[in-house]
C-alpha cells in the first residue's frame, strides 16, 4: 500500500547525474550506494560496490563502505539516503527491501532500467516498522 506524497527530497543536479552514470555502469546487476542528507537535502554522493552475494538480484553496502559513510555523514551531523536499481522491474520496493528498509529508517531511492537503453527512472520511498509504502517526490535543483 502506498500512502499519498508527504515529503521531498532535494538532490542537486550534479549529483544526481553522478547517481544516473553510476546505476548505469552497474547494469544489468542491482547498483547501490548512499546519499548525505541534512533536511531532506542532498549535499553528498557516496558510490559504493555492490557486496551483495548476488548482484544481479539483491543490493546492500558493504559494511566498510558503510562504516565510512556514517563516519563521513557523522561529521555534518546528516542522514544516509540510500539508492539501489532494479534493472528490470519498477521503481518500487521489493518485499525483500521492504524487509530491509524497515528496520533502519532511510529514504530509498530506487531507480528503475526497465526501459532500458533509455536513461533509469528514480523514485523516492519512506518504509515504517509496520512496512508502509509512503511515496515521496524527487526535486532535482540546480
Amino acid at each position: 500500500m502506498v500512502a499519498e506524497a508527504s515529503f521531498v527530497v532535494h538532490i542537486p543536479a550534479t549529483i544526481y547525474q553522478e547517481m544516473v552514470e553510476h546505476v548505469s555502469a552497474g547494469y544489468p546487476n542491482e547498483t547501490c550506494g548512499a546519499l548525505g542528507g541534512v533536511d531532506e537535502r542532498a549535499v553528498k554522493h557516496y558510490p559504493t560496490a555492490n557486496a551483495a552475494e548476488r548482484p544481479d538480484d539483491f543490493s546492500i553496502i558493504g559494511s566498510a563502505d558503510l562504516l565510512r559513510i556514517y563516519d563521513d555523514i557523522s561529521k555534518y551531523d546528516g542522514d544516509l539516503i540510500y539508492y539501489h536499481s532494479h534493472p528490470i522491474t519498477e521503481a518500487y520496493p521489493s518485499l525483500r527491501d521492504i524487509e530491509h528498509a524497515k528496520h533502519n529508517g532511510y529514504l530509498y531511492i530506487i531507480f528503475s532500467h526497465r526501459h532500458h537503453p533509455d536513461l533509469p527512472y528514480a523514485r523516492v520511498f519512506k518504509i515504517d516498522l509496520q512496512g508502509q509504502v509512503t511515496e515521496g517526490e524527487i526535486s532535482i535543483d540546480e
